[in-house]
């Protein structure tokens, strides 16, 4: 781990099995908050101009939502789309990805805004699980926010065209659905575990993802 790694300030204040909702909501709070700012300065765009909005934080679903904690902070407009993705696991930024470009067919000149994120304030595992151990080395304090737009005056500036997206699902598949879950050890502490299966069922949805691709994008022989 680098000195430009940043964790919650809750990580450092408390003990790690001591951690609550209020810390919790702060952290993501500050991550969304700070990560749609800088999106909007950015681009220039105003919060009334955004009609979609998809959040998405795996195993932090507060209530009100995250995706209501950014409708009221930015007061955005009464008729937009909102959604809220939880438990969906690496995964869910592509989905949130989606779900704008599908939405974004119907309504013309509108805005899509996505926001991924994790919090670690209230999924920090205190225990001694090795394959629960192994979230605590992956996740950090972070988040992303990114701006779809379907108007025609924003073709020019815009970084990149989305084309082109394709979802494959391996839920059906006993060892895909159970590779990460939720769940206690042995001393009841929740933790998320990770199996040994990933890599080959991970392995197995790229390629059946893969090629199903070329057929859209590769020439035709």
């Amino acid at each position: 781990m680098g000195n430009m790694a940043y964790v919650a300030k809750a990580m450092l204040d408390k003990p790690a099995d001591k951690k609550n909702m209020a810390e919790a909501r702060k952290e993501t709070e500050s991550v969304i908050i700070g990560a749609i700012d800088e999106l909007l300065a950015k681009t220039g765009v105003k919060p009334r101009d955004i009609g979609i909005l998809v959040v998405n934080s795996s195993l932090f679903n507060p209530m009100p939502s995250l995706s209501a904690m950014v409708v009221n902070h930015y007061k955005l407009r009464g008729n937009i789309l909102s959604y809220n993705f939880g438990g969906v696991g690496c995964s869910a930024g592509l989905i949130s990805i989606d779900l704008a470009k599908q939405l974004l067919q119907l309504p013309p000149n509108s805005c899509a805004l996505v926001v991924s994120t994790e919090n670690i304030t209230m999924n920090w595992y205190a225990g001694n699980d090795r394959s629960m151990l192994l979230t605590n080395c992956l996740f950090r304090l972070g988040g992303a926010a990114i701006l779809l737009s379907n108007r025609s005056s924003d073709r020019r500036r815009s970084k990149y065209e989305l084309v082109h997206t394709l979802r494959t699902h391996k839920g059906g598949d006993d060892r895909s659905c159970n590779c990460v879950s939720q769940q206690e050890d042995e001393s009841k502490r929740i933790g998320v575990k990770i199996s040994k299966d990933l890599m080959a069922v991970a392995g197995e949805a790229l390629k059946t993802n893969i090629t199903t691709l070329s057929n859209s994008c590769l020439p035709q022989l």
